[in-house]
């Protein structure tokens, strides 16, 4: 296992391991392909150039024999490996992530009918997610970035990561969907950080009230800063931002689209023999935001059914009925509980759910070019 022995998750997957024995088999069909994936996902970075593709072979399936090696803890040389990686400007983490989540992808759809699936996933994605935090404190401890997260910048760091006229890579959320987009860093007559980017983007950041400007050099860290004020000047926009402070990655956050709605929809979540009402936040093809004033303390991990609405193009709503993990349970706005659920939905259903989250999307991206429109105006 990638992981110290003194790890709790390591204890618990020692103490486990045997009920894991069923995927063996899935394990080993599925090597080759992480092989590929990972050299794949290697070669589309600039710092592979000179790295030869039988050396990404050997270090990839070392890395795949260590990861389900559940008996034995991490050796050394993972650590090194991955910090030669990243001493190539290559960001490991993201190149893991995305592998995992593949992995994990391919599980439930060769073990869908399983009735074991749900305790297989909750094994290893908490073990997925203790490799993730484990690598991340093996390659923080070379770097010269060993920061706390939410830590304000100090000044040098601002003018180290974001110099007048830099050309910046940035992130903004509008109603769910995220887009990224290059402004540059300048600074205002009276010395405060601003940022020059287009019209239309500045529309986003505006709406969301902060910006986040991320850079592979940065990894795993990212710099969110707060919009102080947007002005409009044909079709660029000047945003001053202040209290820039480093949170992680944005590597780190959901990488399929999952839309806001514009007035909540109702819908039912069944667990733990209990039937709830909730409204839908937010939806994407694989997952869905539950809200509700109640608290009902449902577990991380637990097997969920949701009764979901799907507006249709005439009007109506379209009521479908999926299985799903709990992922994840936050607050908002002190009393409300959202519930983030991963949907196991087969091919069919995820197609009703992709067609509805790309008819949206469009129009909230028409929704930004008319805002645009009328700042032009």
């Amino acid at each position: 296992m990638i992981l110290k022995k003194d790890s709790q998750t390591y204890k618990k997957l020692q103490e486990n391991r045997k009920e894991l024995m069923p995927l063996y088999p899935f394990f080993k069909r599925y090597k080759e392909d992480f092989i590929a994936h990972f050299i794949d996902e290697i070669k589309k970075e600039t710092g592979s150039h000179n790295i030869r593709e039988n050396i990404l072979k050997e270090r990839a399936s070392n890395f795949y024999d260590e990861l389900f090696d559940f008996k034995t803890a991490a050796s050394k040389s993972v650590a090194e490996e991955f910090m030669q990686v990243k001493k190539r400007g290559i960001a490991p983490l993201l190149l893991l992530q995305k592998l995992l989540s593949s992995l994990l992808l391919r599980l439930v759809s060769d073990y869908s009918d399983d009735r074991e699936i749900f305790r297989y996933l909750t094994l290893l994605s908490d073990y997925f997610d203790a490799v993730l935090e484990y690598l991340k404190t093996l390659l923080q401890e070379d770097t010269e970035r060993n920061f706390d997260r939410f830590a304000p910048l100090k000044e040098e760091e601002v003018e180290k990561w974001l110099p007048a006229g830099r050309v910046v890579r940035l992130m903004s959320v509008y109603k769910g969907i995220p887009i990224a987009y290059d402004g540059v860093a300048d600074r205002s007559g009276s010395g405060s950080l601003v940022l020059q980017v287009p019209l239309e983007r500045a529309i986003v950041a505006e709406y969301e009230g902060r910006v986040v400007c991320f850079d592979r050099r940065m990894e795993p860290f990212a710099i969110e800063m707060r919009i102080k004020r947007v002005a409009y000047r044909g079709k660029i926009a000047v945003m001053e931002v202040e209290s820039p402070a480093w949170i992680e990655s944005i590597v780190q956050r959901r990488k399929r689209v999952r839309v806001a709605l514009n007035r909540p929809l109702k819908a039912k979540i069944t667990a733990l023999g209990r039937q709830f009402n909730v409204d839908v936040i937010d939806i994407s093809a694989k997952g869905v935001c539950l809200q509700t004033d109640a608290g009902y303390g449902l577990p991380l991990y637990e097997q969920v059914e949701v009764t979901l609405p799907v507006p249709q193009e005439d009007g109506g709503v379209r009521n479908i009925v999926m299985r799903g993990t709990l992922q994840f349970v936050s607050t908002h706005d002190g009393s409300q509980r959202r519930y983030h659920i991963y949907l196991h939905a087969n091919p069919r259903k995820e197609e009703i759910l992709s067609a509805f989250v790309a008819k949206r999307e469009i129009a909230l991206m028409r929704e930004i070019k008319a805002i645009a429109g009328r700042k032009r105006d």
